[in-house]
């Protein structure tokens, strides 16, 4: 798949950050709260900052990808049934916010 990258060997293996190209990052987490999905932008040190993370600058990824970063994190209570209902939703958010961005892939 295409912008993919190789994922680290030493990370936290409870979080993913995910980007969707031509998305905000911000629209993207406000649309999954309408659907009960908990979930943030960038990386953890920046939580509160809505310019693109460092963090993810840092790794290489380009300020566009880096704003349209998505953090899930998985806790104890997370169930399969929960990764299923993000996994049913998610496609449908990004395909919806994809066609309403200015941005054309």
């Amino acid at each position: 798949m295409p912008g993919l990258t190789a994922i680290p060997k030493k990370r936290l293996p409870n979080n993913i950050n995910l980007s969707f190209a031509g998305i905000e990052g911000e629209s993207l987490v406000l649309k999954l709260d309408q659907y009960g999905i908990s979930a943030s932008t960038g990386s953890a040190c920046t939580s509160t900052d809505l310019t693109p993370s460092h963090v993810l600058l840092a790794l290489g990824m380009s300020e566009e990808l880096a704003s349209a970063s998505l953090r899930l994190t998985l806790g104890r209570k997370t169930t399969e049934e929960d990764l299923d209902y993000v996994l049913k939703i998610l496609p449908k958010i990004v395909e919806e916010l994809r066609k309403m961005s200015a941005i054309r892939l």
